[in-house]
């Protein structure tokens, strides 16, 4: 049974998917460091909020982890590529806490607009402050959003509902999406500072984003425009606002993440122009149990079916879409296992192409898989799909993918992988029959059926008479039974392949045995 740690506090109902998955669960939120590390051990995934820290050193003890999903958006907490080289999917629940963070965005906008913060407290002090805090209508004015993904976008629909104008930035937003919410697109950020009233950003946080509003751009803005940050606390140079609030250029700032959480210097809370909140966007009871009960059934589905929804470490491809390539991803499994066996000199280069029916379709997955197979040869079966492409750039082993649409005849699809090492190139061949059959189809220049799985014997040779049969009479008297075999040729009398299935392992000093006939070149072993 498989063991999923609960690292952080989450609801009753997120243990209670994966109990009712048949996983063993251990609630254990609050760990230090050590204790975390300590815990992983025997784990096959993890689900956490922003509260357990999985660093490379947290991850060294994890070794059966296969899946770490975080119950909500941001993964600042998790050191991906440690947790891609140990072969472990990292997965986030980006759309359950979507409503929350954008009303609560939208509360930020109105209480700046009409001083609700500044108001409320004079009213506790029993002062009647009616003139000084007087506010602005949202109606009528421009709301610039960075970022048009589904908090952004669920932003401006209540920005439009309220009669604001909204323009847009976002180089990764189709234009035909944006004219469909009704906001308005610009390539140019600086257009959009200069006409917005109010500026929130919806951006994850990556070296492309960091301090992506910072003094230059709040100098672009209008004088008396206001900005609201719910995204991360490094997208905005938050002592950059903070000057230009007390200054006047700016009317006032909302905040509600910081650089660090949390802040070790709370005075800029202290004016009636900047309105703070503790990371409170997606703090609601529902949007709790959403990105609860999301991460769980995320959780089942990949360590049940391998299906990573959300993976931020492997390319996620439609179920429809999966369901058709599994039988492929299998065979470049195989292949690349075989080819890698064959093989055996210092890698260069895997080459991987795509044939026939194959040629249109998501190539990534089998990719990995061949990779995979490839590696595992190498450095033995902990390689994984997930970490097989990370640990082949670690040795500088080049992965190169092409497609061809033409075939050849009597085959639908054709899958070859090549292995480019010091001694050579080797390539393998295979398809699949009827979508539940594999074979290796070809070995080097060599037209040969083989089934992909078991014991194999590739005997390389001439073709000559006693070729074949020397070989079957030699594994005979060792006891070994042939239960398929499959000849290929270069041409007659020439060069030739016995590729011989078997019940058994054929040991060292039977293939021996095998190369003391002069007909005979070469014996490798293959188990796959």
């Amino acid at each position: 049974m498989k063991k999923v740690l609960i690292a952080d506090k989450l609801p009753q109902e997120c243990m209670d998917i994966l109990k009712d998955a048949g996983f063993e669960t251990e609630y254990n939120p609050g760990l230090s460091p050590e204790e975390l590390s300590d815990a992983l051990k025997g784990v096959s995934g993890v689900i956490c909020r922003s509260g357990a820290k999985l660093t490379e050193n947290v991850l060294e003890g994890a070794d059966q982890l296969e899946a770490i999903c975080r119950a909500g958006v941001g993964v600042d907490n998790i050191d991906i590529m440690a947790a891609s080289r140990k072969g472990t999917v990292v997965m986030n629940t980006p759309g359950a806490n979507t409503i929350s963070t954008a009303e609560h965005a939208f509360a930020l906008m109105l209480a700046l607009a009409r001083n609700i913060g500044p108001a409320y407290l004079s009213m506790r002090e029993s002062r009647w402050d009616k003139k000084k805090y007087k506010g602005s209508q949202l109606s009528g004015a421009t709301l610039g959003i960075i970022g048009l993904g589904r908090v952004g976008q669920a932003v401006a629909k209540r920005a439009l509902a309220f009669g604001m104008h909204v323009v847009g930035h976002d180089p990764y937003i189709g234009r035909e999406t944006a004219q469909k919410l009704g906001v308005d697109m610009v390539d140019d950020l600086d257009d959009l500072l200069e006409r917005a009233d109010y500026l929130t950003v919806h951006v994850p946080e990556n070296e492309n984003t960091r301090h992506m509003i910072s003094d230059e751009e709040v100098d672009k803005m209008k004088d008396g425009a206001r900005i609201i940050n719910c995204a991360r606390g490094g997208v905005v140079d938050q002592q950059a606002v903070e000057k230009a609030v007390e200054e006047g250029r700016l009317a006032g700032a909302a905040f509600d993440v910081y650089p660090e959480e949390p802040p070790e210097d709370f005075s800029f809370s202290q004016s009636d122009a900047i309105l703070a909140t503790p990371h409170l966007g997606a703090s609601t009871e529902e949007a709790q149990l959403a990105v609860a009960k999301q991460a769980a059934t995320q959780m089942v589905d990949a360590l049940k079916h391998q299906e990573f929804s959300n993976a931020l470490n492997v390319t996620v491809v439609a179920r429809e879409e999966m369901e058709f390539l599994k039988p492929y991803c299998n065979l470049a499994h195989q292949l690349g296992k075989a080819v890698a066996q064959l093989n055996r000199g210092r890698p260069d280069s895997v080459k991987i192409n795509c044939k026939g029916a194959l040629a249109d379709r998501e190539l990534d997955p089998i990719k990995n898989y061949a990779v995979m197979g490839v590696l595992q040869t190498m450095l033995g079966g902990s390689v994984n799909m997930v970490s097989a492409p990370h640990l082949a750039e670690e040795r500088g082993l080049k992965i190169t993918t092409s497609t061809t649409s033409t075939l050849e005849a009597g085959f639908t699809d054709l899958l070859e992988i090549t292995l480019v090492t010091e001694e050579g190139d080797m390539q393998v061949t295979g398809t699949v029959f009827g979508r539940k059959h594999p074979r290796i189809v070809g070995v080097g220049n060599f037209e040969v059926e083989i089934l992909p799985e078991g014991h194999l014997l590739m005997v390389f040779g001439k073709d000559k008479p006693g070729f074949i049969g020397y070989v079957g009479e030699t594994l005979a008297k060792a006891g070994i039974n042939i239960a398929r075999m499959g000849f290929g040729r270069e041409e007659a009398g020439g060069k030739a392949l016995v590729a011989l299935n078997l019940d058994t392992r054929c040991e060292k000093d039977v293939r021996e045995k095998v190369l003391e006939n002069e007909l005979v070149e070469k014996v490798m072993p293959l188990e796959l």
